[in-house]
């Protein structure tokens, strides 16, 4: 606060010297006028105008500079509460004389207040940044207050030099300067609004100030007269199709620009698809360049015609869905980086309730944006509520679906069915959660086909979630060996499959302790509830018709499948390796045929060649 406080005070002394300077300059245009009203010689009269122009500009400059707030008044409520009841008492009297002239110095106070009010607002606009049309606007608006309120005096045309009378014409005299001084202000502001607002030369290159130019050039005339029951002239159409060929012409360059900007600035290699992200938010910001040129050129082409209010409405109902669209685009991007970067700390980062947080931003985004419309058109929105209100039992029930699907929605998120990304059978269909929406669950099968599910149907199905398996994707095969085989050899198999699997990197063990830092109390087994399998099992488990079967069943620790048929791949050569070290041959489906010589089918005929046999 100490420090602060020399500061408050030089902002406290230099509002002081403006607002002494403001007074000081009305002062002046008072005198001024008031000599103009005696004043007979035209050099005299020439050099007064001169000094009241160039005060008048000092003045302006003074009030666009300064940061006044407030002026004092140039009369107190008691000094016009004093002059009213004279008034009143004096015409009781009929003492017109007195009358008239406090009536006339009345006016006066009234007339310096107006002016300390004009002063003030023009002192505003210059701080809020208002355009000029704006303060020509204020300056207009004065000009119309000053002519419905400025009275008419009319002095008596008697010689009297009794004091009333003597007052009586000073304070005419007054009020004529004051009031020419309040006047001289209001044209020099209509003559000059840009000695109070800054104004570029870019200011004045408005499609009217351009549709005018080109249709005050003599060519153009001859040819506007011909185009005028068309309501549309050479201005209109030069305009329009300039402004269209800006467009075409330039928003390629500007385009190529940003790429090259957002290229070389703005992408971090660290997250990927910003390109699409960046193409995505493309689209709109492209449409509504295109269509901004589009609204330009048909407001130069139809600014005299009728319908000009209805490509109004249509253009602002066309600029609230681009700006929805882009909106939309902006809160999708948005998202995906932030999701991409907070992945990468956490793990466990349920992509889903972001995704129904989005879509429950764009319902309230569109909400709003058609309350925007409709208050555009003049259509009560609180007609509309109560509407709602009144039909909504028969909006529940038409609704009902609709209503049971959020529910639905909500059952799987709260329920951690399942999330975005995981491998899901839902009845007889099955492939890859691709979304989760308020209403449905898109599901992208094995065959790349799309197939959208409402989500109270699979509240009540029967979800069968594959990624649930924290450990153990299933390997399951019966070996079959042949029955030449020794079964020594088999059991030695039999021991070297099971030290395998053991010492397997690639094959979940039983002994194997798998620990979660955020394991919640349950009444299941860690196992069953992590999706963790682990069992072992290699015996010889049957004689099948041409082999010994030796079942194998363990779980690889991925749940990946393509890491799943690496480590498949692997224990199958091992298994490969391990039967041939021990002798043991792989069996296949065989037929032995007999083809016997002679009359005798079972006994071999008496010097006949031995039975051969085809394997």
């Amino acid at each position: 606060d100490e420090a602060e406080a020399p500061e408050q005070q030089t902002e406290k002394q230099k509002n002081q010297g403006d607002q002494q300077k403001i007074l000081a300059f009305i002062a002046q245009l008072n005198d001024i006028n008031a000599q103009l009203l005696n004043s007979e010689g035209e050099e005299s009269v020439n050099q007064l105008l001169t000094k009241k122009n160039s005060l008048l500009g000092q003045l302006m400059t003074l009030l666009r500079t300064t940061n006044l707030t407030t002026l004092p008044p140039e009369a107190s409520k008691e000094q016009l509460s004093f002059l009213t009841s004279r008034i009143a008492i004096n015409q009781e009297r009929g003492y017109q004389a007195a009358v008239l002239r406090d009536q006339v110095q009345h006016e006066y106070y009234t007339t310096r207040e107006a002016i300390r009010i004009f002063v003030l607002k023009l002192i505003s606009a210059a701080d809020t940044y208002k355009s000029v049309g704006e303060v020509e606007e204020i300056a207009r608006q004065a000009l119309n207050e000053k002519k419905q309120t400025q009275p008419s005096f009319k002095l008596p045309d008697v010689s009297d030099s009794s004091q009333i009378y003597q007052d009586l014409q000073q304070n005419y005299n007054d009020w004529l300067a004051v009031n020419n001084t309040y006047q001289d202000l209001i044209d020099y502001t209509l003559d000059h609004p840009g000695m109070i607002v800054s104004t570029h030369f870019l200011q004045f290159m408005t499609i009217e100030s351009s549709i005018n130019y080109i249709n005050s050039i003599d060519f153009f005339k001859p040819i506007n007269r011909k185009l005028s029951p068309l309501q549309v002239d050479m201005g209109g159409i030069l305009t329009s199709l300039a402004i269209f060929f800006m467009v075409v012409f330039t928003y390629p360059v500007f385009f190529r620009f940003s790429d090259w900007f957002i290229t070389h600035y703005i992408f971090d290699e660290k997250y990927g698809n910003q390109e699409l992200v960046y193409e995505e938010m493309r689209k709109p910001i492209k449409f509504l360049l295109v269509f901004m040129g589009i609204d330009l050129a048909t407001y130069a082409l139809f600014y005299k015609t009728d319908f000009r209010s209805s490509l109004d409405s249509l253009t602002f109902v066309i600029y609230i869905m681009i700006a929805i669209w882009l909106i939309f685009k902006v809160l999708d991007c948005l998202i995906l980086i932030q999701i991409q970067k907070i992945s990468r700390s956490n793990m466990e980062l349920r992509k889903e309730l972001f995704n129904l947080g989005v879509q429950a931003a764009k319902w309230v985004i569109v909400i709003l944006f058609s309350a925007l419309v409709l208050n555009h058109f003049g259509i009560s929105i609180t007609a509309i509520m109560s509407t709602l209100g009144i039909g909504g039992l028969a909006f529940a029930l038409a609704a009902k679906d609709t209503l049971s699907n959020l529910f639905g929605g909500a059952t799987i998120l709260f329920d951690n069915v399942f999330k975005m990304g995981d491998w899901v059978q839902i009845g007889d269909m099955e492939g890859t959660v691709a979304e989760i929406g308020m209403r449905s669950t898109t599901i992208r099968t094995f065959d790349n086909a799309l197939v959208t599910i409402p989500n109270s149907a699979i509240s009540v199905s029967n979800v069968k979630n594959w990624n649930r398996r924290a450990v153990g994707r299933r390997i399951k095969m019966y070996i079959g060996v042949t029955y030449e085989s020794d079964m020594n050899d088999i059991r030695n198999a039999l021991s070297d499959l099971r030290t395998m699997l053991l010492k397997h990197p690639g094959i979940s063990n039983p002994k194997q302790k798998f620990g979660n830092k955020k394991r919640q109390f349950r009444f299941s087994s860690h196992e069953d509830t992590q999706g963790i399998k682990s069992t072992q099992l290699v015996y010889l488990d049957r004689f099948s018709d041409f082999s010994i079967d030796i079942l194998i069943y363990c779980f690889s620790k991925s749940v990946a499948w393509a890491e799943w048929l690496e480590v498949k791949e692997d224990v199958l050569f091992k298994i490969a390796e391990i039967l041939k070290k021990n002798n043991l041959e792989f069996a296949y489906p065989t037929r032995v045929m007999i083809m016997k010589g002679g009359d005798l089918p079972y006994q071999q005929a008496e010097n006949s060649a031995p039975p051969s046999y085809q394997i």
